[in-house]
């Protein structure tokens, strides 16, 4: 990124960064305070929300940092702040996976799912960052490993891409089949519940997968179709592409406040009890600066 691009994006990064941070702090906030919030089924759900609240306190900011840099040579620095960032990247994304494969094993086996108990989730949670983890390693060495290396990491990016959203197509394809194709979901409250919820994280899905796919595609092309295409549309599409593709961090907390009852009454008291605390606050000034008054 040259040094006029950085004066023009770094504002909307910078921008952008701060929303996913304050937006997921609030939703961990609000599945940490509400016990109804706290079930099985949602463990996932909160595994990604935190996921999304470190591509913004962490991921987001050092894709500034690179971009800044004109120098990607190996050094172990520069190998450790790529790990990480490909690594929360990596993981808001295959949380995505994680979620749509809980969702068909609901769907299918509705029953055997409600048996599964809490450690296994938490399991599969630890599991999974522990594979982040050696993703976002290799990735990161692919990606300084110049000059054959970086080819390498665009492909292995993309083809990571690909495989997840294959995933979710073919998850969220065989539930809707399952579920509107089967009686029986509309007469048993329980399973009408599982069926709300498959909903809901197909919606989070969906968007998600409308902000990445562009990117997928666009980091897929080779770099001559990029250069011509940024120079004949006059528009840096290297970062607004960027941009739209974060944006999925952003998006999931305001289609669970619409969906999710629970989210949002958990939403209301935790502005209903910042509100509380300011009067009290406001009380107690006011009370003091009487006292203080009335002994002078």
């Amino acid at each position: 990124m040259t040094t006029e691009g950085i004066s023009v994006w770094f504002p909307v990064f910078i921008a952008e960064f701060l929303l996913i941070l304050i937006i997921n702090v609030i939703t961990v906030i609000a599945f940490a305070r509400t016990r109804r919030l706290r079930k099985r089924n949602t463990y996932l759900i909160i595994n990604l929300t935190v996921a999304d609240l470190l591509v913004g306190a962490v991921a987001g900011p050092l894709h500034v940092y690179h971009k800044s840099k004109e120098n990607h040579d190996f050094s172990w620095p520069g190998f450790i702040t790529w790990a990480v960032k490909l690594t929360f990247i990596i993981a808001s994304l295959m949380n995505l996976s994680l979620i749509s494969l809980d969702r068909l094993h609901a769907t299918l086996y509705p029953f055997r799912h409600c048996l599964i108990r809490r450690w296994s989730y938490f399991r599969i949670i630890m599991g999974s960052w522990f594979i982040n983890l050696r993703f976002g390693s290799l990735m990161a060495g692919l990606c300084l490993n110049q000059p054959y290396g970086y080819s390498s990491f665009v492909y292995a990016r993309t083809s990571f891409d690909v495989v997840n959203l294959l995933v979710l197509a073919v998850c969220y394809f065989v539930i809707f089949v399952n579920v509107y194709r089967r009686p029986h979901y509309q007469n048993s409250a329980a399973l009408q519940g599982v069926k709300k919820l498959s909903t809901t994280l197909s919606i989070v899905t969906g968007v998600s997968v409308l902000t990445i796919l562009p990117w997928a595609i666009y980091k897929s092309l080779p770099l001559h179709i990029k250069v011509k295409q940024t120079y004949m549309s006059g528009i840096d599409i290297h970062n607004t592409l960027a941009v739209i593709s974060f944006a999925k961090s952003l998006v999931n907390p305001f289609v669970y406040a619409i969906r999710m009852q629970e989210f949002r009454k958990a939403i209301r008291n935790l502005v209903s009890r910042q509100r509380q605390r300011r009067q009290t606050r406001t009380v107690q000034k006011r009370s003091h600066r009487l006292q203080s008054d009335a002994k002078l």
